[in-house]
């Protein structure tokens, strides 16, 4: 009876990764709240478990629940410091939350991390504009461009030298 017992004990333990897996899925069913419950399992599970962080926060950005995306970009960053991703979506998050110092902070380790990532010099240069920093916002438009990014080009046409 006791082999029963721990058997079945087993067979519905899950995994880190089964909790990230479940809401994955739910995110794709649209249900957010039940996948921030399981996103918050993983991690209980593996305190460590840097994806599950991000991808936490980023369900919690669609719901507006930026303090508690920043929280979990700043968990991810902790555990990899060298993550140019996190960076670049604490960033986002921070722009939205309009601490545009903090965002460029942030976009600018993530370009130390990532100097290809061309996604994070339009990105910086969109908070420049906002910023008042013409030239600056000009400057990371055609790094951007140069890299590759694809709609670099009709702003600088319009809008720098």
């Amino acid at each position: 009876m006791l082999f029963l017992g721990l058997s079945y004990l087993n067979a519905t333990a899950q995994t880190a990764d089964e909790y990230y897996t479940k809401a994955k899925n739910l995110e794709l069913l649209q249900d957010d709240k039940a996948a921030i419950k399981e996103y918050s399992k993983a991690i209980k599970k593996e305190p460590k478990f840097e994806k599950a962080y991000i991808a936490r926060a980023a369900v919690e950005n669609r719901l507006k629940k930026y303090n508690d995306a920043l929280i979990d970009f700043n968990n991810a960053i902790a555990i990899n410091p060298k993550s140019f991703k996190s960076y670049f979506l604490r960033a986002k998050t921070k722009t939205i939350v309009k601490d545009y110092a903090g965002a460029v902070k942030d976009l600018d380790k993530s370009i130390e991390h990532n100097d290809k990532y061309s996604s994070a010099y339009n990105e910086r240069a969109q908070v420049k504009l906002l910023l008042s920093d013409r030239e600056g916002a000009c400057e990371d438009l055609n790094k951007a461009a140069s890299l590759g990014f694809p709609y670099s080009f009709d702003f600088i046409e319009n809008k720098c030298e």
